[in-house]
């Protein structure tokens, strides 16, 4: 009997945690947060997922002068027959080049926005637009765009780890984010301007996050790209005796 009261207690505590950490399931105050892509809701390693988003301008024609990025939000506590708006505002980074409504975004009080910032009657769910604008500051310079739900009339805020988002944006190269610590170490070497530029002059191919989330789970793809950025390297090397490639940090590219 005492085994089967632990195991009663250990049950009843699992379905606690677990309905901690499901969406939709608070019944108190209708509430709102951000969550991952709507096809990753109910898988706990996403719940974070999507926190920071970076974009660069740099591939794009000079007619492009805003582009936007989505981030998903999730109401909690039911549906609504009615449109129900929510509120976003920025929040300073400190030490970062904080983005400037109006020069690098659209604000998020801006009038064009206003029905974007909704959750729609009979839904949970809404794509979160942040647009951002193609300033001549963003040639020299990355700037950050952290911002949080601020409670309105509509909703109260959810769980505290979910109430904010981050975009970091520029218009020339930056790493892609599929260029991570695992590329860095078996792939691809530490991710500098000049390899990036090197690798696009090399192959043809914008090496954006798109095309190293296509090779990558292709490893014989993969291989093949490697091979040819390492051979060009190699060739560059050789041409130009007593000056390999450097980057802008002073050292030498490496590709592993």
């Amino acid at each position: 009997m005492k085994n089967l009261k632990y195991i009663l207690m250990a049950t009843v505590l699992l379905l606690l945690y677990s309905c901690k950490e499901e969406y939709y399931l608070y019944n108190d105050i209708k509430r709102i947060q951000f969550g991952p892509d709507i096809t990753r809701i109910y898988t706990p390693s996403y719940n974070l997922a999507d926190t920071l988003k970076s974009y660069t301008f740099f591939y794009e024609s000079t007619a492009k002068q805003q582009d936007t990025l989505f981030f998903d939000i999730y109401a909690i506590g039911g549906i609504s027959n009615t449109d129900r708006s929510f509120k976003l505002e920025q929040v300073a980074v400190p030490g970062a080049e904080n983005a400037v409504a109006g020069k690098h975004y659209k604000a998020f009080n801006d009038a064009s926005l206003t029905s974007k910032y909704v959750i729609k009657s009979g839904a949970v769910h809404a794509k979160v637009p942040v647009v951002m604008l193609r300033d001549a500051t963003l040639k020299t310079t990355t700037v950050t765009l952290k911002f949080q739900i601020a409670q309105n009339e509509n909703f109260s805020t959810g769980e505290p780890t979910n109430l904010g988002r981050k975009a970091v944006f520029t218009d020339r190269l930056s790493q892609p984010p599929s260029w991570d610590n695992s590329a860095t170490l078996y792939y691809f070497g530490k991710y500098s301007v000049v390899k990036h530029n090197f690798f696009i002059e090399q192959t043809g191919q914008k090496w954006d996050n798109d095309f190293i989330l296509a090779i990558r789970p292709d490893y014989a793809l993969l291989t093949y790209w490697r091979g040819v950025v390492k051979v060009a390297l190699v060739n560059y090397n050789l041409q130009n005796p007593g000056k390999p490639l450097t980057d802008e940090f002073g050292e030498i590219v490496v590709i592993p």
